[in-house]
């Protein structure tokens, strides 16, 4: 009985060290918040580093529901043809001001919405000396990423990457936080394997690399702390209550984010002279701080 009982306790311990991160694809999936035809629409007072120094900017993460044709990897015209099913697509925007010109980028990832899963990824850059095009897209464990720069050596080209299990990018981030299951643990820290950040306008190198995942509730809201093997951290702050607004951002480079209006607006349907005015008249509150 005590051998059992020993073996039953050594069984239980190898299967929490080996359980997977503790995302879960509750929020991507949440139809009744999402397919409501509007976007979530949120504006950042910013100060991202670029050459070492911080840069006062804003930045705007869009997160929206949309159809996705598996066979090509874009949004389809016609949404009821076979192999098209839906995603969640956060589009990162970043005009960034250097001394004289501009960092002007978009990094977009896309999440299936029946399994959570990371189907795509993509960035443009553009930094007043040349276009970069980066775009990764996923088959089973295997994504095929491809390049093309302005950067000696690092013209076009195409590999295989596979992803680990339990492996994430960087750039998912600003979702991933917010869909740690808090409901059922107010509190705790798993690990992650953490690819770096694709948004600069050079080939990537890729590695994984261990982090660990900490949260808590507080006072005035949810901490997710996210320890990098360097020692350096992300260090995130959430809303209380779903959807768990990303309120504040305190990146591992030093850039920072504070939310300072969210909007769910059809935003695509505000593009004329005065348009922005007047979709910021339809912002929701902000989350208190």
């Amino acid at each position: 009985m005590r051998k059992a009982g020993l073996a039953l306790l050594a069984f239980l311990v190898v299967r929490a060290t080996s359980a997977p991160a503790q995302f879960i694809p509750g929020l991507i999936q949440n139809a009744a918040y999402w397919n409501d035809g509007k976007a979530e629409f949120n504006l950042y007072d910013a100060r991202i580093v670029r050459y070492g120094q911080a840069r006062h900017t804003e930045v705007i993460h869009v997160l929206v529901r949309e159809p996705f044709d598996l066979e090509q990897y874009v949004k389809p015209d016609n949404w009821d043809r076979p192999g098209v099913i839906q995603v969640l697509k956060l589009n990162q925007i970043l005009h960034i001001p250097t001394g004289i010109y501009v960092y002007q980028q978009m990094h977009s990832n896309f999440w299936r919405a029946d399994n959570g899963r990371l189907a795509k990824f993509s960035l443009t850059s553009a930094d007043s000396c040349g276009n970069t095009y980066k775009e990764a897209r996923r088959y089973g464990d295997v994504f095929s990423y491809q390049w093309n720069t302005y950067w000696d050596g690092m013209d076009g080209g195409r590999l295989r990457l596979k992803l680990p299990p339990d492996g994430f990018f960087y750039d998912e981030l600003p979702l991933r936080v917010r869909t740690i299951d808090f409901a059922s643990r107010p509190s705790g820290d798993f690990q992650i394997r953490l690819m770096h950040s694709i948004i600069n306008s050079k080939r990537d190198t890729f590695s994984w690399e261990s982090a660990q995942v900490h949260y808590e509730t507080g006072d005035h809201g949810i901490y997710v702390t996210v320890q990098h093997e360097d020692g350096r951290s992300d260090r995130f702050l959430l809303g209380s209550d779903f959807p768990y607004f990303l309120r504040k951002w305190e990146a591992a480079d030093g850039s920072q984010f504070q939310l300072k209006q969210s909007l769910k607006i059809d935003y695509w349907n505000y593009h004329g002279l005065g348009d922005r005015r007047r979709a910021l008249q339809t912002a929701l509150p902000s989350p208190s701080e």
